[in-house]
């Protein structure tokens, strides 16, 4: 079996992402990334979050701190 490479820059810069943002992998209350304005799309369990500082794709039940509550909530 091959290992795979692991890109070490690409990595470091996803920690760095996820310590900046406060990202986690839990709902802080009823927040989460579902109800956030960033959220791409709400009725999807995986979706992309489009703040200029995380840019990434996100569970709907994660949550950081750039949580922004939707209008339409």
């Amino acid at each position: 079996m091959i290992e795979p490479e692991v890109d070490e820059v690409r990595f470091a810069e996803a920690q760095r992402i996820v310590r900046v943002t406060a990202l986690r992998a839990t709902p802080i209350e009823d927040d989460r990334c579902s109800g956030c304005l960033y959220y791409l799309d709400p009725d999807e369990g995986l979706s992309f979050c489009w703040h200029e500082k995380l840019g990434m794709l996100v569970d709907a039940d994660w949550w950081c701190h750039f949580f922004e509550t939707r209008e339409d909530s």
